[in-house]
């Protein structure tokens, strides 16, 4: 197995299961990177065929029902093409090196000071300024089972192991997790693929005493009844990640956060891109965050549409994890994941499959309410 098909680790049980080994990408989400096309100078370590696979991104046009990449089932706000459109009469210039204003309006939202803010490229920037400012080579990176699996490809990448600890079968967060020496421990919750969520207070309790930096990765948080953000005050060693692309509907702008410390936010702009946010991805997230009104019916669609899904998913006999997130993960009825995935992907619905060495699960995403018809339609 290579590392371009690295485990996100052993699956949550589902309804009551104990917890499922290994679980990784499997090759029916489309076509990739040419992996055969590397070439001999890559670095030894790494090994053939490294890299992340990313959702398939279907050319723009094509009709496609999308639910493979836990993108937002609505446009962005309305405000957001202008303000783009007008940062674009000046990309002669280079942007904020801090990111503002749209640093400010992130602190104000979070009601905390902008020195506790540190903007990216995504959160994925963030993730690798992380592993670059806390990780001397050689060290290991501590994560969960499952979890995000750009994070072992990114610490491998930056010369790091990754120590993996299983997160229980209901999904809580195992002792290990805690007491393992790591400088640095990553925590994506609402997890993924499963879906399931901690409350910052559990979290807070267990992670009492655990030595470097936490960073709790909240792409999905909006999704999810809480953020681990006001706890920060008396957590000095956390750092919380955040993105615009899931409930914001700006995963074409590429604009992540992250919020923390202001000593902990120094050491990330430290080790980041100089400019690590361009002018038109400033502006679109800045216009995105002024209008609460339509961040608040993208959220409300993709909770509605949720409940409706996993009511109609359970009464067809699916097995699902309880879901916080922008989407379901599920096991179906008969078969195999991977033979659903290739029964909806002929029906053109991209869903995610993931391999256990069983049966596999799907994670699929929250689309809009006629995605979610068409998506139920197929899978009648």
């Amino acid at each position: 197995m290579t590392a371009r098909h690295r485990a996100r680790g052993n699956g949550v049980g589902l309804g009551g299961q104990a917890p499922r080994q290994h679980f990784v990408h499997s090759a029916d989400d489309g076509p990739r990177f040419p992996l055969n096309d590397m070439s001999r100078f890559l670095r030894a370590s790494l090994g053939d065929g490294f890299g992340y696979t990313p959702g398939e991104q279907p050319a723009d046009g094509r009709e496609w029902v999308k639910l493979n990449t836990n993108e937002s089932p609505m446009a962005p706000a309305p405000g957001v093409a202008a303000a783009v459109a007008a940062a674009a009469a000046n990309l002669h210039r280079y942007p904020s090196a801090d990111g503002e204003p749209l640093r400010s309006a992130v602190a104000a939202h979070h009601a905390v000071e902008s020195s506790q803010v540190a903007l990216g490229n995504g959160a994925d920037a963030l993730i690798n300024d992380c592993l670059r400012a806390f990780c001397e080579p050689g060290t290991s990176v501590l994560l969960t089972q499952p979890t995000y699996s750009l994070l072992a490809v990114a610490a491998r990448i930056h010369g790091l192991g990754a120590h993996v600890v299983a997160m229980g079968a209901d999904g809580s967060l195992a002792h290990a997790f805690t007491t393992t020496p790591a400088p640095l421990r990553v925590l994506v919750n609402p997890n993924t693929p499963t879906g399931t969520w901690i409350e910052p207070e559990h979290l807070a309790t267990a992670l009492d005493g655990a030595a470097g930096v936490v960073v709790i990765d909240e792409a999905y948080c909006d999704f999810a009844p809480r953020s681990c953000i006001p706890l920060l005050a008396d957590h000095p060693q956390w750092l919380v990640l955040r993105t615009f692309s899931k409930s914001y509907s700006l995963a074409g702008l590429r604009v992540g956060y992250a919020v923390g410390s202001p000593d902990l936010v120094a050491d990330l702009r430290a080790v980041g891109e100089s400019y690590p946010v361009d002018r038109c991805a400033i502006a679109g997230a800045h216009a995105a965050l002024d209008d609460a009104a339509h961040h608040g019916r993208i959220v409300e669609t993709v909770l509605s549409e949720r409940r409706r899904l996993t009511e109609q998913f359970t009464a067809r006999g699916w097995q699902l994890t309880p879901s916080q997130a922008n989407f379901i993960c599920a096991v179906p009825p008969t078969g195999t994941a991977r033979e659903t995935a290739e029964v909806l992907r002929a029906a053109h619905v991209l869903v995610r499959c993931f391999d256990d060495g069983g049966r596999g699960l799907l994670r699929i995403t929250i689309g809009s309410p006629a995605e979610n018809d068409a998506l139920l339609a197929a899978i009648a």
